[in-house]
């Protein structure tokens, strides 16, 4: 099968479609779905690779506390795409990088973190216009409503704001 997600909103994901495809192996659920991102080349995470892959404890792509990996009792597929969306696409991505996280509330993280954004959110940008011209299969009318329904001043706003710290840094 296949999910869409729409950028939370605060993020620098905000209004742009991610696109997953899932496979429920023949054991699901006493092992995890095979998750698979669309990048259209783009890097935007520290868990979303180009490649396709899915970095995340709850998958089994990444280790983590018992709590957070899957479990045939507790865990569903609802409960993975909720995590992509408020573990994977957050507001402060940078510090979803091994190691990163104790930078956090220092002026260095700050502004690391405030870099990464900026660069996400025009890298997200970039993933909207692929996603435009050539939409996964059976979602371009999806696509184009979402975008249609998006094109008010906030998304150009936003637009243009990244666009412009973009160019300041060259």
């Amino acid at each position: 099968m296949r999910a869409c997600l729409v950028g939370p909103e605060g993020t620098p994901y905000s209004d742009a479609l991610f696109f997953f495809d899932v496979h429920l192996p023949p054991t699901y659920p006493q092992i995890p779905p095979q998750v698979r991102f669309w990048s259209f080349g783009e890097n935007l995470n520290p868990n979303l690779y180009e490649n396709g892959k899915v970095c995340l404890s709850l998958l089994g792509t990444w280790s983590g506390r018992e709590s957070e990996t899957w479990s045939a009792e507790r865990s569903n597929l609802l409960q993975v795409l909720v995590s992509i969306l408020g573990l994977v696409l957050n507001t402060e991505p940078y510090y979803n990088e091994p190691g990163f996280e104790r930078e956090r509330d220092t002026p260095q993280g700050a502004l690391r973190s405030q870099r990464y954004n900026e660069s996400v959110a025009l890298s997200s940008y970039h993933l909207m216009l692929r996603v435009l011209r050539a939409p996964p299969t059976d979602f371009a009318k999806i696509v184009q409503r979402h975008f249609a329904d998006r094109c008010g001043t906030q998304l150009l706003l936003s637009f243009f704001f990244v666009f412009f710290c973009f160019l300041k840094k060259i």
